[in-house]
């Protein structure tokens, strides 16, 4: 679903169907793959997938510091990994905007240079913006189709001004 390039040129693929993340040369050579299929209960079941399992990995996004950040969408959450793998934190919990990191389906990830994190929450049409190790420093949009509202926002860039660039699917524009 998506890919993101290191400084050194190889990439980072996020394999949703597979439920993994693959780490390849610019040959195409896997080099690493981290990851495999877990479903998190309903909350009140049981507690949240482990670290490093994934139910349809979307976003993949390179921090900086070279961190590697995932939105595991239906796990309703975001993960933090380095740059070989090894699993950091993961913050999100399945919601409807109840609080600051409820995520339905977080699908689209990007990074700015200074390492905030920019999540695509799908289902709650906002985008909000984290901190390097998950914590909360805002969000913006909601559910429309005037400027500055979504229906379905998916992609989203950050430019080195800081502009950020957001594919609005069902309301067909950037």
């Amino acid at each position: 679903r998506s890919l993101a390039f290191a400084k050194d040129g190889t990439m980072y693929v996020a394999d949703s169907r597979n439920h993994r993340v693959l780490h390849m040369d610019i040959a195409g050579n896997v080099l690493e793959e981290w990851g495999s299929f877990e479903q998190s209960p309903d909350p009140s079941q049981g507690p949240p997938a482990p670290l490093g399992k994934f139910s349809e990995p979307w976003g993949i996004a390179l921090a900086p510091d070279g961190s590697v950040y995932v939105t595991d969408t239906w796990n309703h959450r975001v993960q933090k990994f380095t740059d070989t793998g090894q699993p950091v934190l993961a913050w999100g919990e399945f919601g409807q905007g109840e609080t600051e990191e409820s995520f339905y389906g977080p699908r689209g990830l990007a990074v700015d240079s200074e390492g905030r994190v920019y999540v695509t929450d799908t289902g709650n049409k906002r985008i909000a913006v984290f901190d390097a190790n998950g914590k909360f420093i805002t969000d913006f949009g909601s559910a429309g189709f005037e400027p500055g509202q979504f229906d379905e926002p998916v992609g989203i860039a950050v430019d080195r001004e800081g502009t950020v660039y957001v594919a609005d699917t069902w309301n067909r524009r950037i």
